[in-house]
């Protein structure tokens, strides 16, 4: 007598099922682990990115602050000696040959407190990023060129690989101030309007004392 055997109760090939399942899930777990490290090889990337341009940004405000601190001395020294306050004219000026001018070679600025219309002072590239420093004035009642506070806006950008921006920007505070210089007031011999001591009746000729013996 033949025997039938039952479908239901037939397991043959069950293993190649389970294998395929198997096979699958340790896809989709590849593929989402692979996901993951893509993913995050990118954030890496743009944070190095970020990183790189935030110090470029940095490095360019330190050029402009170094770059702007002898001229601030040397165009505001008449100021100080008379007593004067000092302020950043000669910056807002068009001093760099990158800012703008109409025919008669004036700056053209667009407006008091306006990034748009601040004079480019440095436009330079470091480690394959490129950064920009521009000047312009605060609304402190003057004009885009007559600085009346001792106080302007300055702005770094730095732009790298890949749309790597970052800008930084500060108030720089001229913290300067002098008075009038006067010259020595003393004056030899007694009278009317003089200036002298007990000891200041004649003039000083020899300086043998102050010096010393050779």
């Amino acid at each position: 007598m033949q025997k039938t055997n039952s479908i239901i109760h037939n397991e043959n090939g069950s293993i190649i099922i389970v294998a395929l399942a198997m096979l699958v899930i340790l896809t989709i777990i590849g593929f989402s682990a692979s996901n993951m490290a893509t993913v995050e090889i990118h954030m890496s990337t743009n944070t190095l990115l970020y990183e790189r341009a935030f110090y470029a940004a940095e490095s360019g405000m330190e050029h402009a602050v170094g770059l702007l601190r002898i001229p601030f001395v040397q165009q505001n020294t008449a100021s100080l000696a008379s007593g004067a306050a000092a302020d950043w004219d000669f910056a807002l000026a068009g001093a760099n040959d990158s800012f703008p001018v109409d025919g008669g070679g004036n700056p053209v600025p667009d407006g008091v407190g306006d990034f748009e219309g601040g004079v480019v002072w440095i436009a330079s590239e470091l480690d394959g990023i490129s950064y920009t420093v521009t000047l312009w004035n605060n609304n402190d009642g003057g004009s885009p060129t007559d600085d009346t506070d001792g106080m302007i806006f300055a702005r770094s950008v730095a732009l790298g690989p890949r749309g790597a921006l970052c800008r930084i920007e500060t108030l720089l505070n001229g913290n300067a101030t002098g008075e009038a210089i006067a010259g020595y007031t003393a004056q030899e011999g007694a009278g009317s309007g003089k200036s002298y001591t007990s000891n200041d009746s004649k003039a000083m000729s020899d300086f043998t004392d102050q010096l010393g013996s050779p």
